[in-house]
């Protein structure tokens, strides 16, 4: 993948797994999506004699594009329609994206590493060096 989306994925999976503790029995497993760059997760275990499967896509947009939520209810729709039952499909987006276009039953999980800031995705740490940067030279009188 990459240095930048192989952090990304970090905290994707950190932020997942405060949600569904490996603890508590779920598995993550990522695969390449078709004709996209970017992996999605399945995550499952079994409880009281079932399994449970979450579908998970990773849109790092400022906006969440009308494909990005197609391509995740294409897959949870494939998986149904090959007797693979789905309980939820989880759309994983930098904190505060643009998810106007995202549908009901479709759950969001945002990160809070990833913010938008006018129009960007920045990292929330560099967010606040900057915010402490700017504090210290109007402290000094550089600003």
């Amino acid at each position: 993948m990459g240095g930048i989306k192989d952090s990304t994925y970090l905290d994707v999976q950190k932020a997942l797994a405060r949600r569904f503790s490996p603890g508590e029995g779920w598995q993550f497993a990522w695969y390449p999506a078709s004709g996209s760059e970017q992996p999605e997760c399945m995550l499952s275990r079994r409880a009281a004699g079932r399994m449970e499967r979450v579908i998970v896509h990773v849109r790092m947009t400022p906006v969440v594009p009308r494909e990005a939520v197609e391509e995740l209810l294409v897959r949870c729709r494939t998986l149904a329609a090959g007797n693979v039952s789905v309980d939820k499909a989880i759309l994983v987006v930098p904190g505060g994206a643009n998810v106007a276009g995202v549908p009901e039953g479709i759950e969001l999980l945002e990160l809070p590493t990833w913010q938008v800031v006018d129009g960007r995705i920045t990292w929330s740490r560099n967010i606040e060096r900057s915010t402490f940067l700017r504090e210290e030279r109007a402290k000094w009188g550089l600003a």
